[in-house]
């Protein structure tokens, strides 16, 4: 049977699992506040015990306890809540960017206010009322053309800080490619260190704490996948990604001496290229891309060629808008070989696009595009977020279309590209495209309508008669015609999108409207008046945010705090249970200190006290 050495060996043993359990919960202590820490916790288990499994065996009636010992330092951690809260995580991402932005949106137009579009429209008509009533003092007509300037201004800024949001969303983009690789660089870091302290029978706890929290960080920017492997390693995934032979998946490989994995590069440019004079457009376009999204590298080029030049031209779009492409660990371009690609086709191009719609520019699922059920994060934020502002800026074009359009039919009595006025008389369209060589209002949009500088400078020249000469009388019916567009329906959402290829006789042809008596105008069967459809695009604009604003509170104050906290209760650290921990420890380690000063006292006798 176990003698007074094999007690004070278990005493000993008793010493050192309860000051590791007491290092342990001060470790836990020292970490209550330190964001993304898992509560740790010493695994005791006894030892082996003496005696054997025979009855012959003459040790003892049984087996005889051996102590305790502290088998590893176990991490508290709930996989599942962490694919949870990374999956809501990234929800999170998305929704707040477009919230954002749509926020941002609405304070550039602004309404309703006293200065905004919908209150210079209605300046507007009303200063043409005032000219039809007294067609012949110039001073109604000074004051209709400075609420004509007031409104083609108005358009032209708020297209102008629309574009400005655009360029923010990718600009923003720049970032994420920046952050993204950055974590990963970390992430891969920590999986070498993790598996070489596994390796050696360690538990590096702290380590898998701080990937954990990195994994986190990165799920706010887009769905990942997370694999687990050997000795804790992980792999790393974009969700949804397909295997494929020319594109690497992995974003960090569990094995460290695997360095074939992907990192982000971001796109500085894609232009279509052009022959000629005057140029025109091909079927080729030139990448310049920043590897790894550092800027303060040279770039390199990608030529890509395109089945037709309205194919690049579309694929050039969509490489600007999303921004971002698959490259090697240097953010290198390559194909499976690891040779860099520096020409290549518009579908292979796609395929080293990272968009996170899922959908590539023929509108199939592109290779390496994530499942559009799961649109994720940051990065797919900012990219639906330039398609929420570029929808109202078309609606924006639309309508300074449908305005110049309208007006300059009215004006010069003709629905096709002219001056010459019913009545005999040349007059001058009242709103031209700012961007044309020649004055005119083909291509018209929000971004390039002004007022004719030749009727500014001779109001004269603003043809407001049915029925008159210049120095003739003054009837004032075109102006009334021009108030009365204030009440006239055009079937504005059936304007093509691409203004930019509009022309006045196009648009009464879409439009429904047509021009009657060389005066008036006719409306639209069905549509909304041009003030009606601002209007509505203002509601639509005002529920899109609101019901993103919801949400992003939703996501983050009820789903996503929910897993927060239930991922607390099992990972976080309670001050109130580790000092109840302690109590128990330091309790637990003086009475084995006890049992060793009892073991000393007995061995005293036993060694001296035999002496007499």
């Amino acid at each position: 049977m176990a003698g007074l050495f094999d007690t004070f060996t278990i005493g000993k043993r008793g010493l050192n699992v309860n000051q590791s359990a007491i290092n342990t919960t001060s470790h836990n202590i020292a970490n209550a506040n330190t964001q993304g820490y898992s509560r740790q916790r010493s695994v005791i288990e006894t030892t082996r015990p003496f005696g054997g499994m025979s009855k012959f065996d003459t040790s003892g009636p049984g087996q005889v306890g051996t102590g305790a010992e502290v088998t590893t330092i176990q991490r508290i951690r709930d996989y599942f809540i962490d694919y949870q809260v990374r999956n809501e995580n990234g929800k999170l991402g998305n929704y707040n960017v477009e919230s954002n932005f749509l926020s941002e949106v609405e304070g550039v137009f602004g309404e309703p206010s006293d200065t905004g579009i919908q209150n210079l429209f209605a300046q507007f008509y009303s200063s043409f009322q005032e000219v039809a009533k007294t067609p012949e003092k110039s001073s109604a007509r000074t004051v209709a053309l400075q609420k004509a300037t007031a409104i083609a201004d108005a358009l032209n800024h708020t297209y102008a800080q629309l574009e400005k949001k655009v360029t923010d969303a990718q600009e923003l983009l720049q970032d994420n490619v920046k952050n993204v690789n950055s974590y990963l660089d970390q992430i891969n870091e920590l999986n070498k260190q993790i598996s070489s302290v596994t390796a050696v029978g360690q538990t590096p706890n702290d380590l898998m704490d701080k990937r954990d929290n990195l994994l986190d960080k990165i799920s706010n920017m887009f769905g990942i996948t997370v694999e687990r492997a050997d000795k804790e390693a992980i792999n790393l995934k974009a969700e949804g990604f397909q295997a494929t032979g020319n594109v690497i998946n992995n974003l960090v490989n569990s094995d460290p001496s695997n360095d074939k994995y992907t990192r982000l590069s971001y796109i500085k440019a894609a232009e279509v290229e052009t022959t000629g004079t005057p140029p025109v457009a091909t079927n080729k376009i030139k990448i310049e891309y920043y590897p790894l999204g550092n800027t303060s590298s040279a770039t390199k080029t990608i030529e890509v060629t395109a089945a037709s030049a309205a194919e690049a031209k579309d694929m050039a779009d969509s490489l600007i808008q999303n921004r971002i492409l698959i490259g090697n660990k240097d953010g290198v371009i390559s194909d499976a070989s690891g040779t860099e690609i520096t020409a290549t086709t518009a579908d292979e191009i796609n395929k080293k696009l990272f968009k996170i719609d899922g959908v590539n520019k023929n509108g199939t699922t592109a290779i390496n595009s994530v499942d559009p059920k799961n649109i994720k994060g940051e990065i797919a934020g900012n990219q639906s977020a330039q398609d929420m502002i570029k929808s109202y800026m078309k609606d924006l074009d639309k309508i300074a279309a449908s305005l110049a359009y309208s007006v300059n039919a009215i004006q010069t009595g003709s629905t096709t590209t002219g001056s010459s006025a019913a009545n005999g008389v040349t007059y001058k369209m009242l709103f031209i495209n700012s961007s044309a060589s020649t004055q005119t209002d083909e291509g018209i949009g929000a971004k390039t309508i002004t007022v004719n500088s030749d009727i500014l400078n001779d109001v004269s020249l603003l043809n407001c008669e049915a029925n008159s000469t210049t120095s003739g009388e003054r009837d004032g019916k075109r102006a009334q015609a021009i108030a009365d567009l204030l009440t006239k329906k055009f079937n504005i959402s059936n304007i093509q999108d691409d203004v930019g290829s509009l022309d006045r006789s196009t648009f009464f042809a879409q439009s429904g409207a047509a021009l009657t008596d060389g005066v008036n105008i006719t409306q639209s069967n069905d549509g909304k008046t041009i003030d009606q459809y601002y209007k509505d695009m203002i509601s639509k604009l005002g529920t899109q945010s609101e019901e993103a604003t919801n949400r992003t509170d939703t996501e983050r104050d009820s789903i996503l705090k929910d897993l927060e906290d239930q991922r607390q209760s099992v990972s976080g650290v309670s001050l109130d249970e580790e000092m109840t921990n302690l109590i128990q420890f330091q309790h637990a380690y003086q009475a084995s200190a006890k049992v060793i000063s009892t073991v000393d006292e007995l061995l005293d006798v036993v060694i001296n006290g035999l002496k007499k």
